[in-house]
């Protein structure tokens, strides 16, 4: 068992063992949440703050123009020769393809639209109108861009995405760096009464499971060399990383 496949069978136990928590004990969601309702969620800092507003409205157009770029090389690589847009075609396409599936399809058109969990700061227990959901059951509190799961949380755990297809450690840089930027999302997140600590929890693990389903499909297209070749190619990895004889993954292509 290689250190990617325990990573895998970590994240799932750790992931299903929060599910259960946050089902078995939703009042979890509420003890955290109300730790932030404190001085009208402003316990941490106030939703003027650089730190608070510029995450929280700056990450959206980063998002979008991430999007945009990436589509730029990967059809550039078809129409132009340059031998450099040409060898980085597959870097860019599993990056557009993992952002489209992850924080774009599965977390803003499908959960978000389709759970209708609503914010902290639009239930009754903390003022508002709405009645709080346990996270998981569907709920018809909120229509569109609904609470659970976080969005800026999601996007931001796409930082990973960079090392995905990297060297053990080399990967295991970017999914902490990862870790470490979605938390001070949730943070800035939970902090104004925007989402719930399972929001922002499974917003990160449904970035991480939609980049194995991503690669997953690579590896059905027969797409997966090609995008670690890219991936080696592309500075500065191209000086750390030699392309190995086997690639990661390819354990399961004969299965």
């Amino acid at each position: 068992m290689n250190s990617r496949d325990i990573e895998f069978r970590l994240a799932v136990i750790i992931a299903s063992a929060l599910a259960v928590l946050f089902v078995a004990f939703p009042e979890t969601d509420l003890w955290v949440s109300r730790l932030f309702q404190q001085n009208n969620w402003q316990w941490l800092l106030t939703p003027n703050s650089p730190l608070i507003s510029m995450p929280y409205h700056g990450l959206p157009n980063l998002g979008r123009a991430l999007i945009v770029g990436l589509l730029l090389c990967w059809l550039s690589s078809f129409i132009y020769r340059h031998p450099m847009l040409k060898s980085r075609r597959f870097f860019f396409g599993f990056l557009l393809a993992a952002a489209v599936i992850g924080p774009i399809l599965v977390v803003d058109a499908g959960l978000k639209n389709h759970v209708g969990r609503a914010r902290p700061a639009q239930i009754e227990a903390f003022g508002g109108s709405m009645l709080f959901t346990p996270a998981f059951t569907p709920s018809h509190q909120c229509e569109r861009n609904c609470s659970f799961v976080s969005g800026h949380v999601a996007t931001t755990a796409f930082v990973m995405a960079f090392g995905w297809l990297s060297s053990a450690a080399i990967r295991r840089r970017w999914l902490l760096a990862s870790i470490a930027a979605a938390a001070w999302m949730g943070l800035v997140r939970m902090s104004t009464g925007g989402h719930f600590l399972s929001d922002c929890l499974f917003g990160w693990f449904a970035t991480y499971f939609c980049l194995w389903l991503t690669e997953w499909a690579f590896l059905q297209l027969s797409w997966h060399r090609e995008a670690i070749r890219s991936w080696r190619r592309f500075p500065p990895l191209a000086a750390w990383l030699p392309l190995p004889t086997r690639e990661p993954g390819a354990q399961w292509a004969s299965h």
